[in-house]
């Protein structure tokens, strides 16, 4: 398996995988947002990041991430916004593998430092992230516009 830079090419296997993590999520969003982020990816002059997790040509799992601009770090933080693996490849380190590719890339960029949220009861997915580093303690209010 290697995890490398999402390609204009991967279109045809990132699809599935995107809708199968909004589905996760129990959530839908408009095609037009979804060719968006995936012309965002390609996007010099924008913010997100995009890596793929392959295995004799197939893609197990995406992550997406973008540098967020902070008052407490000099450079920025960057936020693991999605990470999805497809179900078979779980509990083989593919997760993993992209956690710490993203992590690579953050400290290549200069960030100060790394963040992702999930689900409070997405148990499998805090198994792995609980194994990686300490949950903050913080809570995440959000209101939808």
């Amino acid at each position: 398996m290697k995890i490398r830079n999402i390609e204009k090419s991967d279109r045809a296997q990132w699809d599935p995988l995107w809708q199968a993590y909004l589905v996760f999520y129990e959530t839908s969003i408009p095609d037009h947002t979804t060719d968006l982020t995936w012309q965002r990816f390609f996007d010099d002059s924008h913010v997100f990041t995009g890596f793929v997790a392959e295995e004799d040509g197939k893609i197990l799992g995406f992550a997406h991430a973008m540098l967020r601009q902070s008052t407490w770090e000099e450079v920025g933080e960057l936020y693991l916004e999605d990470l999805f693996t497809v179900p078979q490849a779980r509990g083989k380190g593919v997760g993993r593998a992209l956690i710490n590719h993203v992590k690579e890339h953050a400290v290549a960029i200069g960030a100060g430092c790394m963040y992702w949220q999930t689900k409070a009861g997405n148990e499998t997915a805090r198994y792995l992230y609980d194994s990686i580093t300490k949950n903050n303690d913080y809570v995440q209010y959000m209101i939808k516009l």
